[in-house]
Protein backbone atom coordinates (compact mmCIF):
# COMPACT_ATOMS: atom_id res chain seq x y z
CA UNK A 1 0.00 0.00 0.00
CA UNK A 2 1.43 3.58 -1.03
CA UNK A 3 0.51 6.71 1.31
CA UNK A 4 -0.61 10.36 0.15
CA UNK A 5 -0.29 12.86 2.92
CA UNK A 6 -3.07 15.25 2.16
CA UNK A 7 -1.80 19.22 3.88
CA UNK A 8 -4.25 21.47 3.98
CA UNK A 9 -7.55 22.90 6.21
CA UNK A 10 -8.66 19.51 6.56
CA UNK A 11 -10.18 20.03 10.04
CA UNK A 12 -11.42 23.67 9.10
CA UNK A 13 -14.90 24.82 8.57
CA UNK A 14 -15.70 25.39 4.88
CA UNK A 15 -15.52 24.21 1.17
CA UNK A 16 -11.83 23.12 1.30
CA UNK A 17 -11.70 21.31 4.74
CA UNK A 18 -14.94 19.19 3.45
CA UNK A 19 -13.06 18.02 0.54
CA UNK A 20 -10.00 17.30 2.15
CA UNK A 21 -12.31 14.80 5.14
CA UNK A 22 -13.42 13.03 1.53
CA UNK A 23 -10.16 12.35 0.05
CA UNK A 24 -9.12 11.39 3.27
CA UNK A 25 -12.01 9.26 4.15
CA UNK A 26 -11.97 7.43 1.04
CA UNK A 27 -8.53 7.07 -0.59
CA UNK A 28 -7.92 5.31 -3.77
CA UNK A 29 -7.65 1.56 -4.31
CA UNK A 30 -4.15 0.62 -2.88
CA UNK A 31 -3.53 3.94 -0.59
CA UNK A 32 -3.33 4.84 2.50
CA UNK A 33 -4.71 8.49 3.27
CA UNK A 34 -3.07 10.65 6.50
CA UNK A 35 -3.66 14.83 6.66
CA UNK A 36 -2.29 17.28 8.56
CA UNK A 37 -4.11 20.18 9.63
CA UNK A 38 -2.28 23.80 8.11
CA UNK A 39 -5.28 25.82 9.43
CA UNK A 40 -7.13 26.53 12.70
CA UNK A 41 -10.36 28.46 13.04
CA UNK A 42 -9.90 31.02 15.31
CA UNK A 43 -8.15 34.03 14.84
CA UNK A 44 -4.89 35.14 14.14
CA UNK A 45 -2.96 33.68 17.10
CA UNK A 46 -4.59 30.58 16.75
CA UNK A 47 -3.66 30.70 12.61
CA UNK A 48 -0.27 31.28 13.49
CA UNK A 49 -0.17 28.43 16.00
CA UNK A 50 -1.95 25.92 13.41
CA UNK A 51 1.14 27.16 10.85
CA UNK A 52 4.14 26.77 13.12
CA UNK A 53 2.81 23.48 14.26
CA UNK A 54 2.27 21.67 10.79
CA UNK A 55 5.84 22.77 9.79
CA UNK A 56 7.21 20.83 12.65
CA UNK A 57 5.01 17.91 11.79
CA UNK A 58 5.77 17.99 8.43
CA UNK A 59 9.23 17.23 8.91
CA UNK A 60 9.11 14.49 11.15
CA UNK A 61 6.56 12.84 9.06
CA UNK A 62 8.70 13.16 6.07
CA UNK A 63 11.91 11.59 8.40
CA UNK A 64 10.14 8.98 9.57
CA UNK A 65 9.19 7.85 5.94
CA UNK A 66 7.01 5.62 4.22
CA UNK A 67 5.14 8.86 2.35
CA UNK A 68 4.94 8.22 -1.41
CA UNK A 69 2.77 11.77 -2.40
CA UNK A 70 2.15 14.66 -0.58
CA UNK A 71 -1.25 16.40 -1.60
CA UNK A 72 -1.42 20.21 -1.01
CA UNK A 73 -4.59 22.23 -0.78
CA UNK A 74 -4.07 25.70 -1.45
CA UNK A 75 -6.56 28.67 -1.54
CA UNK A 76 -4.95 32.37 -2.41
CA UNK A 77 -3.33 35.39 -0.21
CA UNK A 78 -1.84 33.51 3.59
CA UNK A 79 -3.22 30.78 2.42
CA UNK A 80 -1.03 30.21 -0.56
CA UNK A 81 2.21 31.43 1.20
CA UNK A 82 1.85 29.20 3.72
CA UNK A 83 1.70 26.37 1.34
CA UNK A 84 4.72 27.71 -0.75
CA UNK A 85 6.68 26.97 2.61
CA UNK A 86 5.58 23.79 3.14
CA UNK A 87 5.97 22.70 -0.55
CA UNK A 88 9.45 23.52 -0.25
CA UNK A 89 10.06 21.47 2.98
CA UNK A 90 8.52 18.29 0.96
CA UNK A 91 11.27 18.99 -1.98
CA UNK A 92 13.93 18.58 0.42
CA UNK A 93 12.96 15.26 1.16
CA UNK A 94 12.46 14.28 -2.27
CA UNK A 95 8.30 13.94 -2.18
CA UNK A 96 6.48 13.97 -5.24
CA UNK A 97 3.81 17.23 -4.81
CA UNK A 98 0.61 17.30 -6.07
CA UNK A 99 -1.57 21.07 -5.50
CA UNK A 100 -4.63 21.06 -5.59
CA UNK A 101 -6.20 24.87 -6.19
CA UNK A 102 -9.51 25.67 -4.34
CA UNK A 103 -9.80 29.32 -4.83
CA UNK A 104 -12.71 31.30 -6.93
CA UNK A 105 -10.49 34.07 -7.70
CA UNK A 106 -6.99 32.12 -8.28
CA UNK A 107 -7.04 34.29 -11.77
CA UNK A 108 -6.76 37.58 -9.60
CA UNK A 109 -3.90 35.94 -7.49
CA UNK A 110 -2.13 35.19 -10.78
CA UNK A 111 -2.37 38.56 -11.91
CA UNK A 112 -0.19 39.37 -9.01
CA UNK A 113 1.82 37.05 -8.03
CA UNK A 114 1.84 35.36 -11.39
CA UNK A 115 6.13 34.56 -11.65
CA UNK A 116 6.06 32.91 -8.39
CA UNK A 117 2.79 30.63 -9.31
CA UNK A 118 4.23 30.01 -12.25
CA UNK A 119 7.31 28.53 -10.58
CA UNK A 120 5.81 27.33 -7.97
CA UNK A 121 3.32 24.81 -10.26
CA UNK A 122 5.86 23.84 -12.61
CA UNK A 123 7.83 21.78 -9.84
CA UNK A 124 4.38 20.13 -8.80
CA UNK A 125 1.82 18.49 -10.23
CA UNK A 126 -1.12 21.03 -10.33
CA UNK A 127 -4.80 20.29 -10.22
CA UNK A 128 -7.88 22.73 -10.71
CA UNK A 129 -11.33 21.76 -10.63
CA UNK A 130 -13.02 22.41 -13.89
CA UNK A 131 -11.92 22.71 -17.49
CA UNK A 132 -13.21 26.34 -17.42
CA UNK A 133 -10.46 27.03 -14.69
CA UNK A 134 -7.70 25.33 -16.86
CA UNK A 135 -8.32 27.50 -19.30
CA UNK A 136 -8.29 30.74 -17.47
CA UNK A 137 -5.31 29.92 -15.74
CA UNK A 138 -2.94 28.21 -18.27
CA UNK A 139 -1.07 31.23 -18.93
CA UNK A 140 0.48 30.85 -15.38
CA UNK A 141 -0.44 27.05 -14.61
CA UNK A 142 1.01 25.27 -18.13
CA UNK A 143 -0.14 21.96 -17.94
CA UNK A 144 -2.46 21.21 -15.17
CA UNK A 145 -4.99 18.16 -14.27
CA UNK A 146 -8.11 18.85 -14.35
CA UNK A 147 -10.07 16.97 -11.12
CA UNK A 148 -13.36 18.11 -9.33
CA UNK A 149 -14.55 18.20 -5.75
CA UNK A 150 -16.63 15.03 -4.97
CA UNK A 151 -20.07 15.02 -3.77
CA UNK A 152 -20.40 12.31 -0.88
CA UNK A 153 -23.33 9.91 -1.26
CA UNK A 154 -26.41 11.77 -0.29
CA UNK A 155 -29.97 11.06 -0.81
CA UNK A 156 -33.19 12.33 -2.50
CA UNK A 157 -35.32 14.10 -0.63
CA UNK A 158 -39.38 14.29 -2.31
CA UNK A 159 -40.54 16.39 0.84
CA UNK A 160 -39.36 20.13 -0.04
CA UNK A 161 -40.97 23.63 0.42
CA UNK A 162 -40.42 25.34 -3.17
CA UNK A 163 -40.99 28.25 -0.95
CA UNK A 164 -37.87 27.60 1.00
CA UNK A 165 -34.64 28.38 -0.02
CA UNK A 166 -31.24 27.90 1.39
CA UNK A 167 -28.27 29.61 0.94
CA UNK A 168 -24.91 27.63 2.57
CA UNK A 169 -21.70 29.58 2.82
CA UNK A 170 -19.48 30.90 5.74
CA UNK A 171 -20.19 34.28 6.81
CA UNK A 172 -18.14 36.22 4.29
CA UNK A 173 -19.26 39.14 1.89
CA UNK A 174 -18.45 37.35 -0.95
CA UNK A 175 -21.14 34.65 -0.49
CA UNK A 176 -23.95 36.76 -1.37
CA UNK A 177 -26.10 36.77 1.87
CA UNK A 178 -26.84 40.00 1.80
CA UNK A 179 -28.34 40.02 -2.33
CA UNK A 180 -30.49 36.67 -0.62
CA UNK A 181 -31.76 38.77 2.56
CA UNK A 182 -32.41 41.30 0.22
CA UNK A 183 -34.06 39.41 -2.95
CA UNK A 184 -36.45 37.56 0.14
CA UNK A 185 -37.64 41.19 1.46
CA UNK A 186 -38.41 42.06 -2.10
CA UNK A 187 -40.55 39.16 -2.38
CA UNK A 188 -42.03 39.38 0.84
CA UNK A 189 -43.11 42.74 0.73
CA UNK A 190 -44.62 41.65 -2.35
CA UNK A 191 -46.99 39.41 -0.71
CA UNK A 192 -45.27 36.35 -1.38
CA UNK A 193 -44.66 33.74 1.72
CA UNK A 194 -40.99 32.34 1.42
CA UNK A 195 -38.43 31.84 3.99
CA UNK A 196 -34.52 32.06 3.14
CA UNK A 197 -32.61 29.53 5.73
CA UNK A 198 -28.61 30.78 6.15
CA UNK A 199 -26.52 28.16 7.23
CA UNK A 200 -23.05 29.70 8.25
CA UNK A 201 -24.60 33.23 9.42
CA UNK A 202 -26.36 34.25 12.70
CA UNK A 203 -29.28 36.46 11.50
CA UNK A 204 -33.03 36.65 12.28
CA UNK A 205 -36.03 38.78 10.85
CA UNK A 206 -39.44 37.62 9.59
CA UNK A 207 -38.76 35.18 6.68
CA UNK A 208 -35.15 35.30 7.37
CA UNK A 209 -33.28 32.63 9.46
CA UNK A 210 -29.84 32.69 10.07
CA UNK A 211 -28.57 29.21 11.91
CA UNK A 212 -24.74 29.56 12.55
CA UNK A 213 -22.83 27.23 11.33
CA UNK A 214 -24.45 23.77 10.72
CA UNK A 215 -23.24 20.69 10.37
CA UNK A 216 -24.51 17.07 10.79
CA UNK A 217 -28.36 16.84 11.46
CA UNK A 218 -28.86 20.34 10.87
CA UNK A 219 -27.35 20.25 7.96
CA UNK A 220 -29.09 17.05 6.54
CA UNK A 221 -32.47 18.69 7.49
CA UNK A 222 -31.77 21.95 5.67
CA UNK A 223 -30.31 19.88 2.80
CA UNK A 224 -33.61 17.53 3.05
CA UNK A 225 -36.71 20.28 3.18
CA UNK A 226 -35.48 23.40 1.25
CA UNK A 227 -36.62 23.60 -2.10
CA UNK A 228 -34.01 25.59 -3.69
CA UNK A 229 -30.38 26.69 -3.11
CA UNK A 230 -29.36 30.20 -3.71
CA UNK A 231 -25.46 30.73 -4.41
CA UNK A 232 -25.16 34.17 -5.02
CA UNK A 233 -20.94 34.04 -4.82
CA UNK A 234 -18.91 36.80 -6.47
CA UNK A 235 -16.09 33.84 -6.85
CA UNK A 236 -16.36 30.15 -6.51
CA UNK A 237 -13.75 27.52 -7.09
CA UNK A 238 -16.63 24.84 -7.76
CA UNK A 239 -19.29 25.28 -4.75
CA UNK A 240 -19.71 22.11 -2.62
CA UNK A 241 -23.03 23.76 -1.81
CA UNK A 242 -23.95 23.67 -5.40
CA UNK A 243 -23.16 20.08 -6.63
CA UNK A 244 -24.51 18.56 -3.32
CA UNK A 245 -27.55 19.75 -3.69
CA UNK A 246 -27.60 19.14 -7.79
CA UNK A 247 -27.28 15.61 -6.54
CA UNK A 248 -29.48 15.57 -3.97
CA UNK A 249 -32.48 16.67 -6.29
CA UNK A 250 -32.39 20.36 -5.41
CA UNK A 251 -32.71 23.03 -8.05
CA UNK A 252 -30.04 25.75 -7.66
CA UNK A 253 -29.90 29.52 -8.82
CA UNK A 254 -26.36 30.32 -8.87
CA UNK A 255 -24.31 33.92 -9.79
CA UNK A 256 -22.01 33.39 -13.11
CA UNK A 257 -19.61 32.41 -10.63
CA UNK A 258 -20.97 28.49 -10.86
CA UNK A 259 -21.46 28.95 -14.76
CA UNK A 260 -20.43 25.64 -16.49
CA UNK A 261 -21.26 23.44 -13.53
CA UNK A 262 -24.80 22.44 -14.81
CA UNK A 263 -26.78 23.09 -17.62
CA UNK A 264 -30.95 22.13 -16.74
CA UNK A 265 -30.81 21.97 -12.89
CA UNK A 266 -30.51 25.38 -11.88
CA UNK A 267 -30.25 29.10 -13.52
CA UNK A 268 -27.02 31.44 -13.98
CA UNK A 269 -28.96 34.24 -12.14
CA UNK A 270 -27.35 38.38 -12.28
CA UNK A 271 -25.62 39.16 -9.23
CA UNK A 272 -28.39 41.22 -7.94
CA UNK A 273 -30.92 41.30 -5.57
CA UNK A 274 -34.12 41.91 -7.82
CA UNK A 275 -32.44 39.59 -10.26
CA UNK A 276 -32.31 36.34 -7.90
CA UNK A 277 -36.28 37.93 -6.47
CA UNK A 278 -37.49 37.07 -10.08
CA UNK A 279 -35.72 33.77 -10.27
CA UNK A 280 -36.59 32.53 -6.97
CA UNK A 281 -39.88 33.34 -8.39
CA UNK A 282 -40.26 31.44 -11.38
CA UNK A 283 -38.59 28.82 -9.92
CA UNK A 284 -41.80 28.46 -7.14
CA UNK A 285 -43.63 27.33 -10.10
CA UNK A 286 -44.46 23.73 -9.84
CA UNK A 287 -43.46 23.04 -13.38
CA UNK A 288 -40.06 24.91 -13.43
CA UNK A 289 -39.14 23.73 -9.82
CA UNK A 290 -39.55 19.56 -11.25
CA UNK A 291 -37.40 19.75 -14.32
CA UNK A 292 -34.52 21.80 -12.48
CA UNK A 293 -34.80 18.72 -9.64
CA UNK A 294 -35.24 15.70 -12.03
CA UNK A 295 -32.23 16.99 -14.02
CA UNK A 296 -29.77 17.79 -10.75
CA UNK A 297 -28.93 14.15 -9.82
CA UNK A 298 -27.78 12.94 -13.58
CA UNK A 299 -25.99 15.91 -13.86
CA UNK A 300 -24.11 15.49 -11.01
CA UNK A 301 -23.30 12.35 -11.96
CA UNK A 302 -19.11 13.42 -12.81
CA UNK A 303 -18.78 14.72 -9.56
CA UNK A 304 -19.97 11.27 -7.11
CA UNK A 305 -16.92 10.37 -5.38
CA UNK A 306 -16.89 6.68 -6.52
CA UNK A 307 -16.02 8.41 -10.18
CA UNK A 308 -13.93 11.53 -8.95
CA UNK A 309 -11.78 9.32 -5.81
CA UNK A 310 -10.18 6.72 -9.07
CA UNK A 311 -8.97 9.98 -10.84
CA UNK A 312 -6.75 11.01 -8.26
CA UNK A 313 -5.62 7.19 -8.09
CA UNK A 314 -4.18 7.94 -11.59
CA UNK A 315 -2.51 11.56 -10.48
CA UNK A 316 -0.89 9.83 -7.40
CA UNK A 317 0.75 6.89 -9.88
CA UNK A 318 1.76 9.04 -12.50
CA UNK A 319 3.75 11.45 -10.24
CA UNK A 320 5.27 8.52 -8.32
CA UNK A 321 6.77 7.07 -11.62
Amino acid sequence: MRTVLHVGPSQSRGGMGAVIQLLVATPPDGWIAEDLASHSDGGTIDVLKAWWRVRKTLKSRLERGGVDVVHVHTATRWSWRRKVGLIKIVQRFNVPVVLSIHSGDFDRHCKERGPEVHRICSSVHTVVLTQRWQEKLSPWLGDCSVIPNPVPEVSLSSNRDRNMFLLMGRSNPMKGQDVAIEATRILRAKGHDVTLHLGGVEFSEPGIVGHGWVSGEAKEHLMSTCGTLLSPSTWEGLSMSVIESMARGMPVLTSTASEGVFEKSGMIVELDALAFSEAMLTVMEEKVWQRMADAGPIEAEPYHLANVIPRWGEVYEEVIQ
